[in-house]
């Protein structure tokens, strides 16, 4: 995992309710994390169920879970900023269930 990505993650309050600014809008800080991106075309099934087409695969350590539409920065091999959303997560875990060894996460991008 030689690349950085930042994830927009939600400020909540003392109640864990998102918190909002003054236009409505839910306030947001960027958390940045260790990640292996990969440029891939993939349908997957999203919270809904819904299919949805995916290009961006991105592997992050199990320490990092952004929650599914999270908005996302990456500045790619070129220079590039690449933004999107979180669509769908996928783990790899151990055979007991008990040990995550890393979250896949596919966004649009």
């Amino acid at each position: 995992m030689r690349q950085k990505v930042s994830f927009d993650f939600p400020v909540l309050d003392a109640d864990g309710k998102p918190e909002k600014d003054k236009y409505g809008r839910e306030k947001t800080e960027p958390k940045s994390s260790k990640a292996r991106v990969q440029f891939k075309s993939n349908i997957v099934k999203d919270v809904k169920g819904e299919e949805k087409r995916t290009s961006v695969e991105i592997d992050l350590p199990p320490s990092f879970n952004p929650p599914v539409g999270a908005a996302y920065t990456y500045i790619d091999n070129d220079g590039n900023k690449v933004t999107g959303a979180l669509i769908s997560k996928d783990e790899a875990i151990n055979l007991a269930g008990t040990k995550v060894y890393y979250r896949t996460v596919y966004c649009d991008g």
